[in-house]
């Protein structure tokens, strides 16, 4: 049964707030003050935090601009609002209005190499996603704040070797922390990483959930080599219902269709969604992917279809994959790790806390089927 460590739920819920925050409000993100009212509006036993870099963002796209990444690092404090030598570098998800996200970083799974130092001119047998490696290069080098880069400022992190530094992510995010982990972290990476590599610090954690698989064999046993000793410790959560751990690797994702699919849905071949997961599984097919960690953390269960609004829309097999697929993506990974009461006691987040509830895409046949619209062009 999977059961969470009360740090590893804060820094969950760090990570959920970093995706949180590229969306904001009306005006735009999330400013460091925005965020640190919502990472503080977490009832007790959990701890306060300090944002202490970011949060920055990268924007793409155009008419109009949209943010493609986001990343902060926050760090912990005691009961009397003391700084603990605690730091987590909490790294975005998807921006689903960003279509360089959707696009780009999302379904970009090309290969390319992954740089070392010693490998110089010659070809790597490392390789990733090139989408991730354009969010990878987003985070290195096109996030400043004020005037640092991450690199910079986990550098300049005083007595280090007392510090627990924890990287984390969700979805997109998931892939990309353990590649920022990896980057600033080894000795040998292509980065000059003199003052921020593993054997500075008393202890370098990861924590990446619902995240796609983004490197080849090579990639993962160079990763392990790197985090196998007694200072890092890497753990990757992903739900069995959840589509997006299923990717990119080919096996996993022939799990999506065959025998049946993981949520029990008639999805033909010929539908929407069937063409959108069969082109899918076709990129997959012609990759060398493989998963960070092959057994799934837990097993969501599936959630009622209903229609809450009273919209008159009957469900459909591909408007009820389209909406389980979101729900199990989000919502469950809500749940494994908190569960609304644990998190608000008398059952209603406080005042002011508006990231943590989700709305159950179940819910609403419309909007699922919608979606599956603009999957057909229609």
């Amino acid at each position: 049964m999977f059961n969470p460590t009360s740090i590893q739920k804060q820094v969950f819920a760090l990570s959920w707030l970093a995706s949180q925050a590229t969306v904001g409000n009306l005006i735009g993100p999330w400013s460091a003050k925005d965020l640190e009212g919502q990472i503080n509006s977490l009832n007790a036993p959990y701890s306060k935090w300090k944002v202490v870099w970011g949060p920055s963002y990268t924007l793409d796209d155009l008419l109009p601009p949209q943010v493609s990444n986001g990343m902060f690092v926050a760090q912990q404090l005691d009961g009397s609002n003391n700084p603990l030598p605690v730091y987590v570098v909490a790294v975005a998800g998807t921006n689903a209005l960003s279509s360089f996200d959707m696009t780009t970083e999302d379904l970009d799974i090309e290969p390319t190499d992954w740089k070392l130092k010693q490998v110089g001119s010659t070809s790597s047998p490392m390789q990733v996603t090139t989408g991730d490696w354009e969010g990878l290069m987003r985070l290195l080098f096109k996030m400043q704040w004020p005037l640092n880069d991450i690199r910079t400022f986990l550098g300049n992190i005083p007595n280090k070797q007392t510090v627990t530094l924890w990287f984390t992510g969700h979805s997109l995010g998931g892939g990309l922390a353990p590649m920022l982990m990896l980057a600033l972290m080894d000795p040998d990476s292509a980065l000059n990483t003199q003052d921020t590599n593993l054997s500075h610090w008393q202890h370098v954690n990861l924590l990446a959930t619902a995240g796609p698989s983004i490197g080849n064999q090579a990639f993962l046993d160079h990763f392990k080599s790197v985090f196998g000793a007694g200072k890092a410790n890497a753990t990757f959560i992903w739900n069995a219902k959840d589509v997006v751990p299923h990717a990119w690797n080919a096996g996993t994702m022939n799990a999506l269709t065959k025998p049946t699919n993981i949520y029990g849905l008639n999805v033909l071949a010929n539908d929407p969604v069937g063409k959108m997961i069969g082109a899918r599984q076709a990129s997959a097919s012609n990759q060398q992917y493989v998963q960070f960690e092959q057994t799934p953390a837990f097993d969501g269960p599936l959630a009622l279809y209903t229609d809450s609004k009273n919209t008159g829309v009957k469900w459909t097999d591909d408007s009820s994959f389209m909406a389980q697929l979101g729900y199990q993506h989000l919502n469950a990974y809500v749940s494994a790790f908190n569960g609304d009461k644990e998190w608000f006691p008398q059952g209603k987040p406080p005042a002011g806390c508006r990231w943590f509830p989700l709305s159950n895409s179940c819910d609403d046949p419309k909007s699922a089927q919608q979606i599956v619209n603009a999957l057909s062009g229609n």
